[in-house]
């Protein structure tokens, strides 16, 4: 993106204008519509009572809404030529701004940008599992590298999260919105770290190789969570 960190919404401003963005812009709002419709069926079937399963079935429901409205957002931006001004770090501080002034909004956003770091710590304990494939519902025959895929892209994930997180919770400390960042920023912020370039590569190719990981996913996991088994 000529040098710059670029949001979701940078990317779709980027992807509409080529030669076919749009067509490509469709799929793509098809691709999200799809993922949203999977998280809301595993947030929903089979039936599993086990309170580490209804944990999950809640943050199944919350990606399924949260990539629903990416979809919305794209067909919004694809069909509509609405091109808004904000990239993501101005729209996570005008949200952020938009919280601190409710009543108890500190508190509020301060809970939001907990949620989102022990969210982000939980991905994280989820990618160091020693039970990978049983964790993630993968078959035992799924191959050993997408495995490493899915540790790897679960891990930079985690971190960005946490990140984010973390700079809502100063925000909130701060009573300032111009503390919070979205996935643009926290980019940023990384690269203007000693040895930045390197570490933003690395995040860079784990958000790449779980991309890569959930195509695997897509062929090798079990939509029964009672036929999964403890892998050695």
């Amino acid at each position: 993106m000529g040098g710059r960190e670029a949001g979701f919404q940078e990317t779709m401003k980027s992807l509409l204008q080529q030669p076919i963005g749009r067509l490509l812009a469709f799929c793509l709002a098809i691709g999200l519509l799809c993922f949203a419709v999977w998280r809301f069926i595993e947030a929903t079937a089979p039936p599993d009572h086990r309170a580490e399963s209804l944990f999950r079935r809640v943050v199944f429901a919350g990606s399924g809404l949260f990539y629903l409205g990416l979809t919305a957002l794209t067909l919004n931006m694809t069909f509509r030529n609405t091109h808004f001004q904000s990239g993501s770090d101005e729209a996570a501080r005008e949200w952020t701004g938009w919280l601190l002034e409710l009543p108890g909004g500190g508190a509020l956003a301060g809970a939001t940008g907990s949620a989102l770091v022990i969210g982000g710590m939980a991905i994280l304990a989820g990618g160091c599992k020693r039970h990978f494939k049983s964790n993630v519902a993968l078959h035992a025959e799924a191959p050993a590298f997408l495995t490493a895929l899915g540790r790897y892209g679960l891990i930079a994930r985690a971190l960005v999260y946490a990140e984010i997180g973390g700079f809502l919770i100063y925000a909130a400390f701060s009573a300032s919105s111009r503390e919070a960042k979205g996935l643009a920023g926290a980019f940023r912020s990384i690269e203007q770290l000693n040895y930045g370039g390197v570490i933003l590569s690395v995040i860079a190719v784990g958000f790449m190789a779980f991309g890569a990981y959930e195509f695997g996913a897509a062929i090798y996991r079990d939509l029964n969570p009672r036929r999964v088994k403890y892998d050695p």
